[in-house]
């Protein structure tokens, strides 16, 4: 353990209590968890090392008063805080079908120490490779971030491989099955929109790039840049996944931006009918214009579950 006291390892501790609070507000708290199947769950979230996150609580208060009754910022050793994240594979998953996460939180996380993220388990229908492949590119993602907030980064890239491996084994089924090949294939008369979270976008080409993109594919839509980034664009469906392939980083098409670029596609929907400006525009870095926009094309609701992550029972 290491010992507090220092400016930067008091903004390491402030920071750490801030992202748990945010993430205890957004995300549901596995101890609410039953064992009945029936139940559906998106994600879920809870500390596991409560009597650690209470002392760091306790010396924070203490440092900020000026009185340190119980604890000397100059021998405080700071302990390493646990929790445990719960990820399905859409927003009707039980608690076996989604990846179960252990992520700690070491002393002088974030400023100084990146996150440790172990994967317990994965849903029951995934291979065993799925396991080492996600701990792998989980691990990574943690590491990139050193710096920065980490537990909403581990869970959006958790989501984004789950969302490529079901991807991929869909599209491997439609090759295997020839004979079924138009029964399995989409009908381009068919509408979606795709939601996609950003860590940030500032790189002017970039936002060129994404509104060109969008353009030539005729999907209409939004690009809110900035720190976080959203994107959410509307049309054919085939346009909508091809979108997202090159946004993802297909070394086959120039300008995607890569895994490190921090995307996820955080919702989807098909529709009967487009409701977003049929021309995509780029926005001021003002998410509060955007969700007014949504509230003005009747697609609030979406924006606040996938981008805000409120769920509509919880927003009224």
């Amino acid at each position: 353990m290491h010992a507090a006291g220092g400016n930067e390892a008091d903004e390491a501790l402030e920071r750490l209590v801030l992202e748990i609070d945010a993430l205890t507000t957004i995300l549901c708290d596995v101890n609410d968890f039953s064992g009945d199947d029936s139940v559906h769950w998106d994600s879920g979230f809870v500390v596991t090392t409560p009597d650690a996150l209470a002392l760091i609580r306790e010396y924070l208060n203490s440092a900020t008063n000026g009185s340190l009754p119980k604890l000397d910022a100059r021998k405080f050793d700071v302990p390493s805080i646990g929790v445990e994240v719960f990820v399905g594979t859409s927003d009707k998953s039980t608690t076996a079908d989604g990846v179960w996460l252990r992520i700690t939180l070491p002393p002088g996380y974030p400023n100084l120490a990146p996150a440790q993220v172990t994967v317990l388990t994965t849903p029951r229908e995934f291979p065993k490779s799925l396991l080492d492949d996600l701990s792998v590119k989980l691990t990574n993602r943690a590491l990139e971030l050193s710096g920065f907030e980490t537990i909403m980064e581990v869970i959006n890239e958790c989501r984004d491989v789950l969302y490529d491996w079901k991807t991929s084994s869909t599209l491997e089924i439609h090759d295997n099955e020839e004979s079924s090949t138009l029964e399995y294939s989409q009908p381009k008369s068919i509408l979606s929109r795709r939601w996609i979270w950003v860590h940030h976008i500032k790189n002017s080409n970039r936002l060129k790039q994404i509104v060109l993109e969008a353009r030539q594919l005729q999907l209409g839509g939004y690009l809110k840049g900035g720190y976080p980034g959203v994107v959410v664009v509307e049309g054919l469906s085939q346009n909508c996944d091809e979108f997202v392939v090159w946004i993802k980083g297909n070394k086959s098409r120039p300008g995607g931006f890569g895994r490190n670029w921090g995307h996820h596609v955080r919702g989807e929907s098909t529709i009967e009918a487009r409701q977003l400006p049929e021309t995509f525009q780029e926005l001021e870095d003002d998410m509060g214009n955007l969700g007014g926009l949504c509230r003005q094309f009747g697609v609030e609701e979406e924006f606040r579950e996938f981008i805000l992550q409120h769920k509509s029972s919880e927003v009224g």
